[in-house]
């Protein structure tokens, strides 16, 4: 067992944090402060960072894809984390790229990996987060094509995508277990109702709730198998759950970082406030902490590489990266005293982020009731 990064992922870090200065850094700072980015915005952000994979992903390269394996990725949206844009994820891609025919992968990946176009997931819903059992937007057969009509809400990028991948009710009689199916939908063919939903973090990128009112969609653009939506969406959200837990990562290093150089360079009574005891053993635990969810992560990516389902580890990477960022960043505020509660040291805004990653793809309390099932054996709900 090697816990050492290799050469060339040590590279794809400073490669990532290279163009997180030179290109994505300019293009955020040319939004007015208190404005979200937009599509232009994104599709260069992306453009930018196609160098080193970002969008490409674990897509294989006969696909257009950048063939990464899944700890490559996640080290790279760790370093992403770090810039001032909580990036995350690019789902559509990669769920095409898996469940598409040759045709849809012919038809879509092309616009989606050059980042001509920006994409996102919707699954969850206004009374269906977690639980997908009660989803209720449905994609019903009128003629030759089905009809949309729902409500998704919480999604990334909703407002402004090109693309959505959808899971929606397709065969109520049957449930969500194998009556949900994923469609794509495309703005371009019908424009979606949205509003944006202010947050307490990510507060650079729109989160939308999303209105389908009877939306035409060809049957061509369902995606897999009918019926079988909700099993893609478990064997999904494992990878996305690890990748969430390595952008806590990213967050809390970078607070930690901050906090390091205040404290080094911070005089109080004659001398550095990092000689103080207590401020060495809070960033001390903190450091430890952070080595801890990034060793989580990254074990749970591990086992993702090798084809293996973790939904166990998965879990546990999630709910101790995201709960560690957010301690690490109270952390990182406290050593700082006044100054850590300001805007300009950043930090405030890190915990912000880190918060909300401790509800995205799945709450804490959900995490924690996934991993008793896989102990004991025994589900806390049915």
């Amino acid at each position: 067992m090697d816990f050492e990064l290799t050469k060339a992922q040590r590279e794809l870090e400073d490669r990532a944090q290279d163009l997180l200065g030179r290109e994505v850094v300019p293009i955020v700072k040319r939004v007015p402060d208190g404005k979200r980015l937009g599509a232009p915005e994104l599709r260069a952000i992306y453009k930018a960072l196609a160098p080193v994979g970002y969008v490409g992903s674990t897509i294989p390269r006969d696909d257009g894809g950048a063939g990464m394996s899944y700890v490559d990725y996640g080290l790279l949206l760790a370093a992403l984390a770090r810039g001032p844009v909580l990036l995350g994820e690019v789902v559509p891609p990669r769920t095409i790229s898996i469940f598409g025919s040759a045709e849809q992968k012919r038809r879509w990946l092309p616009n989606l990996l050059s980042a001509d176009w920006i994409s996102t997931a919707a699954i969850t819903e206004p009374q269906a987060g977690s639980d997908v059992r009660n989803l209720q937007t449905t994609a019903i057969s009128k003629g030759d094509q089905l009809l949309v009509n729902g409500r998704k809400k919480w999604i990334k990028l909703g407002s402004i995508v090109d693309l959505m991948t959808v899971l929606v009710v397709t065969d109520p009689a049957k449930g969500a277990k194998a009556g949900t199916t994923r469609i794509i939908v495309e703005r371009s063919r019908a424009p979606w109702k949205a509003v944006d939903i202010d947050t307490v973090g990510i507060r650079n990128l729109p989160l939308s709730e999303v209105w389908f009112e009877d939306y035409p969609l060809p049957r061509d653009n369902v995606l897999g198998e009918p019926g079988g939506g909700t099993e893609a969406f478990y064997r999904g959200v494992e990878a996305s759950r690890a990748f969430v837990g390595m952008q806590s990562v990213g967050i809390a290093q970078d607070a930690l970082d901050r906090a390091v150089k205040y404290v080094r360079e911070r005089v109080a009574f004659g001398r550095p406030i990092g000689k103080f005891q207590l401020i060495q053993g809070a960033l001390a635990d903190a450091a430890a902490e952070l080595d801890a969810a990034r060793l989580l992560c990254l074990r749970a990516l591990a086992i993702m590489d090798t084809g293996k389902r973790c939904p166990r580890e998965t879990s546990m990477a999630k709910v101790y990266a995201t709960e560690a960022a957010v301690r690490i960043c109270h952390t990182a505020m406290d050593c700082m005293g006044s100054h850590g509660l300001s805007e300009e040291a950043g930090v405030e805004e890190r915990w912000r982020d880190a918060r909300m990653l401790t509800v995205i793809d799945g709450t804490s309390g959900i995490q924690r009731l996934l991993i008793g099932r896989e102990l004991i054996g025994m589900p806390a709900f049915v």
